[in-house]
């Protein structure tokens, strides 16, 4: 509806007098049917295709600079399972190609106006025909060279490597491998008479967790098992393009343990004249060769996942003891099911209304659609607002989520969930003022007219936004509503703003509501129809995605502290009363939420070791 606004703002009274310049060259958007449009078409196949060989080899790359943090120096391709890899790769390629096809449907004469001249050649030999090539080779060749670009391109894929949890996944899964307990039994007693072994002894076997000893036998335990993997050249459900091409590092971590062997006996002699001492520098450096070889196995492991394999037994061959964290299987993708079925909603109820005014039921308005085109456009600017409020409202409470600034992931309180939400709806509301003003850019110059004829469908965009999220908090909090109030509540909330958006924006554009009814009902309807099949789909749609990929992690943490805390206590009642007392050694958090992090997580047990044993 605001794409025919936009088109119609001169019907507005006390409109400037336009030069007559500008009366000769309006704006155009699409494609004129004539006898370029199949030459245009197949450009924009080429040029799309053209941007995907770029996209597949640039999406590849780090989207951040390598750090001290091991896992900084894989590949994204190595960071993901196939399908999180998938997922954010289409997530970058599908936002390269829409820029391709949107510079291309603006035409060549727009793409002046908003800096991005074009040979004039271009517009004067095949009009529109060959734009997408030109579009495809100044956005690949001209990218690399244009720091401001390059800088929004790296925003884009990085943001398409966090939706496909690239690092977040494997680090969790290597900090899932450092909390879990390990099953030395399945190392025989000839594994100990290896060379690996060297500097073993069996007692180490049974030292607390997280003590040297313990740690040293597990770093053994790997270095020995890693070896004869790659020694026997079956690798079972470990990635072996991956553990080869890291053979360096596992060469370097082998010979780091064996340099480590005298540094042990020096250790173990010391500890027998002095039960208090502790050699801090060896200690972390037997943790730091673990978290890499945690990296190694868990991206190894990682990348021979199938949607439907569990991850769980090969690392248990290894020695792991894990809980049972599987995500369970999904072929929804969350912002893509409910995107894809509200664009073929709404497209059929324009495809309708088109149909039936050609009965001549009622005297149409002068905006009401008539042409068989124009329900794409109108479909597009309907969606802009939404789509922009989804992407809006995913990205924070990721964000917030993440710092812990989230509600909904601290406590339960429907006060405090409830202020999170109301946070994200307003962001998602200007987010969709802002897109659709951008979209309405492609119809004619900005002015604050068209500003605030297309302001009040900022509405319908905070609507969804924050159903968004309150759909999402009460997935997790396993708090959902039945399904006619998920699907009835949305769609009533969505239709009545739309309808009173609607309603103000033909006011101003045309001074009286009334005069397009027609067109007030079919927004309507489609608002209503977007909130119904949002609310229809997303609840489900995160239901079926299972467990977050970072939740194993936080779940091993949070039993094996448990367990950590019932040998310590004797008793399980005391174990959880001490989780849930606040702690002043961990910033008077409890160690239940101190544990939501590896560091947080190593602190609370070493309390629980330093705790007089009972």
């Amino acid at each position: 509806m605001e794409s025919r606004s936009i088109d119609l703002l001169a019907m507005l009274p006390n409109q400037p007098t336009q030069p007559a310049a500008a009366a000769t060259q309006p704006m155009e958007f699409g494609v004129p049917l004539d006898h370029w449009s199949p030459l245009f078409f197949g450009c924009l196949i080429a040029a799309i295709a053209y941007v995907f060989l770029f996209c597949r080899q640039k999406f590849n790359e780090r989207s951040t600079e390598p750090g001290d943090d091991f896992v900084y120096q894989l590949l994204p391709r190595q960071l993901a399972t196939h399908q999180e890899y998938t997922t954010g790769f289409m997530t970058y390629f599908g936002a390269m190609a829409a820029t391709v096809v949107l510079l291309s449907l603006i035409g060549p004469k727009n793409l002046g106006a908003i800096g991005i001249p074009l040979p004039k050649e271009i517009g004067e030999k095949a009009g529109y025909a060959i734009v997408p090539i030109a579009i495809a080779f100044i956005l690949v060749g001209v990218m690399p060279m244009v720091p401001g670009l390059l800088v929004i391109e790296r925003m884009v894929r990085k943001f398409a490597h966090e939706r496909a949890y690239i690092p977040a996944a494997a680090k969790a899964l290597a900090e899932r491998l450092a909390a879990a307990d390990f099953e030395f039994s399945i190392y025989a007693k000839e594994a100990l008479q290896a060379a690996d072994m060297d500097g073993v002894e069996k007692s180490d076997f049974d030292r607390p967790r997280r003590s040297l000893e313990h740690n040293w036998a597990r770093l053994s335990c790997l270095v020995h098992a890693l070896r004869l993997l790659r020694q026997s050249g079956d690798f079972g459900g470990l990635a072996a393009e991956l553990l080869r091409a890291y053979e360096t590092d596992l060469q370097s971590i082998e010979d780091k343990r064996d340099a480590m062997k005298d540094d042990i006996a020096a250790y173990r002699t010391e500890r027998r004249r002095n039960k208090a001492y502790e050699n801090a520098a060896l200690h972390a450096e037997i943790r730091g060769c673990l978290y890499k070889l945690y990296i190694l196995i868990a991206c190894a492991v990682r990348m021979q996942k199938q949607p439907y394999t569990d991850i769980d037994p090969r690392l248990r061959a290894l020695g792991f003891s894990l809980t049972d964290a599987t995500a369970q299987p999904s072929n929804a993708d969350l912002l893509l099911v409910g995107i894809v079925v509200v664009t073929v909603a709404v497209a059929l109820i324009e495809f309708a209304a088109v149909v039936l005014g050609n009965f001549d039921l009622w005297t149409r308005s002068a905006l009401f659609p008539r042409q068989w085109y124009q329900p794409f456009v109108d479909t597009t600017s309907i969606l802009v607002p939404h789509v922009a409020a989804i992407l809006v409202a995913d990205l924070m409470r990721r964000r917030m989520m993440k710092r812990g600034s989230w509600a909904a992931a601290a406590d339960g309180s429907r006060l405090a969930i409830a202020a999170c939400q109301l946070r994200v709806a307003i962001a998602c509301g200007i987010a969709g003022f802002v897109a659709s003003v951008l979209w309405g850019r492609v119809f004619g110059e900005f002015t604050i007219t068209g500003a605030l004829i297309v302001a009040p469908f900022a509405l319908p965009a905070m609507v969804t936004g924050g159903f968004y999220a309150y759909h999402l908090d009460n997935v997790a909090m396993q708090r959902r509503p039945s399904r006619p109030a998920e699907i009835g509540w949305q769609g009533l909330a969505t239709g009545t703003v739309g309808f009173m958006a609607a309603s103000v924006s033909f006011n101003l554009l045309l001074g009286h509501a009334a005069l397009a009814m027609d067109n007030i009902a079919v927004a309507s309807a489609a608002s209503v129809t977007i909130g119904a099949v949002l609310g229809l789909c997303i609840p489900d749609a995160a239901s079926a995605a299972g467990t977050h990929p970072l939740d194993g992690a936080r779940a091993e943490r949070m039993r094996a502290l448990r367990a950590e805390a019932q040998k310590c206590f004797g008793d399980a009642a005391r174990a959880d009363a001490w989780l849930e007392q606040p702690c002043r050694e961990l910033g008077n958090k409890r160690p239940r939420d101190a544990a939501a992090d590896i560091h947080g997580f190593e602190y609370a047990v070493s309390l629980l070791r330093e705790l007089p044993a009972t």
